[in-house]
């Protein structure tokens, strides 16, 4: 899927059914060399501030090879300043809510 000229995308879980997801960032991260998404499925924490995602993707493949987890805890920690400056951004923007 070409994620570059997306504003959402649908996912499904186990139960089989489509849960629309809005797709709030795109960038690259330098140390990974990895292309990232970050997206929220509209659901809110206890505090009623939407749950972010985070995956990676490869925006130039042919095929559709999906979003990717965030498979370790150096790339958590590579990409995790980026994600507290949105998040910030997003709250005094009132988007995270």
């Amino acid at each position: 899927m070409n994620y570059e000229d997306q504003d959402g995308f649908a996912v499904y879980g186990e139960d089989r059914i489509a849960v629309q997801c809005q797709i709030i960032s795109r960038f690259k991260n330098e140390d990974t060399g990895k292309n990232y998404l970050v997206y929220t499925d509209g659901t809110k924490n206890e505090e009623g501030i939407k749950n972010m995602y985070v995956a990676s993707y490869n925006p130039d493949s042919k095929e559709d090879t999906g979003l990717v987890p965030v498979a370790s805890v150096e790339e958590w920690e590579s990409i995790s300043g980026f994600l507290e400056e949105l998040r910030k951004e997003l709250e005094a923007r009132g988007l995270d809510r």
